[in-house]
């Protein structure tokens, strides 16, 4: 299957450069909302058979603008929201830098490391691939999956066959940028492009 993981469109967090992964969180700034409408547009070539999100507000919202443009439902899955920052939330991004993304960095080899206040690497992934699972039982054509930036980038770079604990420290996901992975959780994935750049 093609398995297309979406970070969401823009919010006032994300402008504001602080760490928001608490449930419903913040809806989508304006700006947020054309790119959500752009990105359906971008997509319109593909034939998606299923969309899905997290169930924090820009994700959903992103993900009906994508679902509404092919007369799809989009439906919300628990599992698929951001990595929790615990007592991290709502801090500016380099105050948080070391307790957040550090951490996660520290899950390629200590998964059981907890972010201050919120999860393990251990829980996330279990969590997010559940989710993952999900999907693929339902549908095992093209399926678009909502999320967030953090969530995306460890799940996908620790799931995928070709990618690694070095690539997961230089690439980011922009707002509505796509991550495509191929393949199943029986068979494992490969990553074929990461926000819009094709992966070796």
């Amino acid at each position: 299957m093609r398995l297309l993981l979406i970070r969401h469109g823009e919010t006032a967090d994300n402008v504001a450069r602080t760490i928001g992964s608490h449930l419903p969180g913040p809806a989508l700034s304006p700006t947020g909302i054309e790119q959500a409408r752009a990105l359906a547009d971008r997509l319109a070539a593909d034939e998606v058979a299923v969309v899905h999100s997290s169930r924090a507000l820009r994700a959903s919202q992103t993900a009906a603008e994508v679902a509404a443009a092919r007369g799809l439902a989009h439906h919300e899955i628990d599992g698929f929201h951001e990595i929790d920052a615990g007592d991290l939330e709502g801090l500016p991004y380099a105050e948080a830098l070391s307790g957040y993304a550090g951490t996660m960095q520290r899950w390629w080899h200590d998964p059981d490391a907890r972010i201050p206040g919120g999860e393990s690497g251990t829980e996330f992934m279990a969590r997010f691939s559940a989710a993952i699972d999900a999907v693929a039982n339902e549908s095992n054509e093209v399926a678009v999956v909502v999320s967030h930036e953090a969530a995306i980038c460890v799940w996908a770079s620790s799931t995928a066959t070709n990618l690694d604990a070095e690539f997961s420290r230089t690439h980011g996901v922009q707002n509505t940028g796509v991550v495509e992975l191929h393949g199943s959780p029986a068979e494992g994935w490969r990553a074929v492009s990461w926000d819009g750049a094709p992966v070796a």
